[in-house]
């Protein structure tokens, strides 16, 4: 069955138009865009000039044809950095720094894993919050505590499908003691603490050889699903010894899958990495070890140097900017403009439900267009909306392992659409700048429909492909039965290690500041 939008408003990131909207006609047969033709005058015709690469299919019965006048069409917006865990966690906390925040949503310890049902309505919340509001890509870092297993998976799989999103889902793991992962742990612990954390964490081989196993076993189910992928994902460079980064990295490229990792969202982790790395930066660290590479997609990347900068350039690698969860947990400011004008690839993620309290990818894109404009007061280098843009559609695509299929208007690639309604609402009216108020005006609450591989999934604020209600009311219950006895466990543990753990916070940022002043 095709589809044909005629006379539609286009934003097609693309090489050809970049992110300034224009009018056309869009083809959708199948799974994939056919066509896409320009309505402006070109050098030789008055009426209509196609693209190249663009095929003429004509019209027949078998064709719906829309009359998209009032419609405005983009590439699905792409999260490439979320965690569908914390959506469990949503709310449970103030504002509070990563590593006291951490004790309480991914709880070292006393966690009871979560029934296979619990994880699967988990993850459709986290997949109905997101394509209704125009994300059909996302990259989920998954935690799955205490751990990760087949069954989990399995169920994680089932979910995205079922709601039609795409998804690559990266199985996160650490092989580093709680305690070394801590900037002056050994100052601020108790040494009964240092030493319970070392000892709980002692067969990191067999921990090894668990994780890959599973990320085989994954792959190979992943394999029986059209919108799903793998990747693999040591949590952080500190987080895991280089033993196990390189062999992930190695994995990860032989596989033509993401390495996904988080790189210096806090000042603790960059303190950290100046005594793990002899003086080096992490940064520096990966490219000796040629973890470095298109293929790897960094989550924060908040305290990076100038010459961590040109090698991530060099290399091709990816850093996702999480501005909302950089916010809520202190983490710091990315240095936008100074990673575009290195050449960086930059796109954009909500982070999880936890850090954030929403997966809204419109909320995230108007934060990184007016976050930027506090930390350099030349207006000339604040984030403009096409860079914005670019990072939430094409950029994320490369970033979550997609760019062979998504990220723009662009014949041969998969129908991944969204469908704003110019005329619903006020956020377009008056029409002046459609890229321009699509980032600064838009909320979602425009968007008529969201397709996926030529399917549509959500229309008129509904996700069409299962019964969204249903599943939600099942998940209040089953989410509350299972953190009745849980979740004060869990406060009791960050009550416990806060008071230490803001000590080292503190020394970091005293530190964080004085190297400012000098």
């Amino acid at each position: 069955m095709r589809t044909l939008w005629r006379n539609a408003l286009l934003l097609a990131c693309d090489d050809e138009h970049g992110t300034t909207p224009f009018r056309g006609d869009l083809l959708i047969d199948g799974s994939d865009i056919v066509s896409v033709t320009d309505a402006r005058p070109g050098p030789t015709d008055d009426c209509t000039d196609a693209r190249p690469g663009s095929r003429d299919v004509g019209t027949d019965a078998e064709t719906t044809v829309v009359d998209a006048t009032d419609l405005f069409i983009t590439p699905g917006l792409v999260n490439a950095h979320t965690h569908s865990w914390e959506v469990l966690m949503r709310g449970t906390s103030e504002p509070l720094p990563l590593e006291i925040w951490t004790l309480l949503s991914y709880p070292p310890e006393g966690v009871e894993p979560a029934s296979d049902r619990l994880i699967y309505l988990r993850t459709v919340v986290a997949a109905v919050e997101a394509l209704l509001g125009g994300v059909t890509t996302v990259l989920d870092d998954t935690g799955e505590l205490p751990m990760q297993t087949v069954e989990s998976t399995q169920a994680l799989f089932r979910a995205y499908d079922d709601a039609g999103i795409r998804a690559t889902c990266a199985a996160s793991t650490v092989d580093v003691p709680l305690v070394d992962r801590l900037a002056f742990a050994e100052e601020v612990l108790p040494a009964s603490v240092v030493e319970a954390s070392r000892a709980a964490l002692t067969d990191r081989d067999g921990l090894h050889d668990d994780y890959v196993t599973l990320t085989e076993t994954a792959r190979a189910m992943a394999a029986g699903f059209a919108r799903i992928r793998v990747a693999l994902s040591p949590s952080a460079p500190m987080r895991v010894t280089d033993e196990y980064l390189l062999d992930c990295a190695r994995r990860a490229r032989e596989a033509g899958e993401v390495l996904h990792t988080h790189l210096l969202e806090t000042v603790l982790q960059r303190e950290l990495a100046r005594t793990r790395y002899d003086g080096s930066t992490i940064v520096e660290h990966l490219d000796r070890l040629e973890v470095l590479g298109p293929n790897l997609t960094a989550a924060h990347g908040v305290w990076l140097s100038d010459g961590d900068l040109e090698l991530l350039a060099a290399s091709g690698t990816s850093v996702v900017h999480n501005p909302l969860s950089n916010l809520r947990l202190g983490s710091g400011m990315l240095r936008w403009r100074d990673l575009h004008d290195a050449g960086v690839r930059v796109a954009l993620g909500t982070d999880g439900a936890s850090s954030n309290d929403s997966l809204s990818l419109h909320e995230v894109m108007k934060a990184a267009a007016l976050l930027h404009t506090l930390d350099d007061p030349d207006y000339r280098r604040w984030p403009v909306v096409g860079e914005v843009l670019e990072a939430a559609t094409v950029n994320g695509a490369r970033a979550a392992g997609w760019g062979d299929r998504v990220g723009s208007l662009t014949p041969g690639l998969a129908a991944d659409l969204v469908v704003y309604d110019l005329t619903a609402g006020t956020a377009f009216t008056p029409l002046h700048d459609a890229a321009r108020q699509l980032v600064l005006a838009e909320n979602g609450s425009s968007i008529a429909q969201v397709w996926v591989d030529g399917r549509l999934v959500v229309e008129d604020g509904r996700c069409v492909q299962l019964d969204a209600d249903a599943l939600l009311a099942e998940f209040r219950e089953e989410s509350s039965r299972y953190l009745e006895e849980q979740l004060p466990r869990w406060r009791a543990l960050q009550e416990r290690f806060e008071p230490a753990v803001r000590a080292a916070y503190l020394r970091a940022w005293g530190g964080a500041t004085a190297e400012g002043e000098g």
